[in-house]
């Protein structure tokens, strides 16, 4: 049996290169007219990850959130190149969901050692929360109408702090030495 540790390093290794093998092979799923065929989920394992996507990112006023972002599809081509233990993992951790009469439930059960995760139901959570982070985020949807990204455009003024509101706070010492 692998220790926490160990699982989370292999499952960050497995999902980083699944994200790898899955940009060399597709084109950004946003752009697509028509929502993509599903290719590794079953219909039911879709709608419930788009309900449980939803129920981690909501829509509000400021985006349509994981719905709209298409959280879903970016999961499904990332775990559809990933290697089979990921695949598995994913499999078997959607599982419990799959028919829930209420998800909500599960899902704030699972995120209660979110930081902490001892149970598969647990690391499960943590490995759907950090793909719709990583799907919203990296998503137009995400990057434009939640964070607010401009694109490369030119700024009149810069709605931040002004340099002489940057102070340093007291009995604060420079890392580095100063040259004489």
């Amino acid at each position: 049996m692998l220790s926490r540790r160990d699982f989370a390093s292999l499952a960050a290794a497995l999902w980083a290169e699944a994200v790898a093998s899955a940009q060399q092979h597709h084109h950004d799923l946003a752009l697509q007219v028509a929502p993509a065929t599903p290719v590794f989920f079953t219909a039911k394992e879709r709608a419930t990850l788009d309900q449980l996507t939803a129920l981690i990112i909501p829509a509000d006023e400021r985006s349509g959130g994981a719905l709209a972002a298409g959280v879903t599809q970016y999961i499904e081509t990332v775990v559809c190149h990933a290697q089979k233990p990921l695949q598995t993992a994913w499999q078997t951790g959607i599982r419990p969901y799959i028919g829930a009469a209420n998800p909500t439930v599960l899902l704030t059960a699972a995120a209660a050692n979110e930081f902490r995760p001892r149970t598969p139901a647990e690391r499960f959570f943590v490995m759907l929360k950090d793909a719709c982070v990583d799907g919203f985020y990296t998503s137009r949807e995400g990057i434009t109408k939640e964070l607010g990204y401009k694109g490369y455009t030119f700024l009149r003024e810069f709605p931040g702090a002004q340099p002489a509101d940057l102070k340093p706070p007291p009995g604060h010492q420079p890392l580095l030495r100063q040259r004489s």
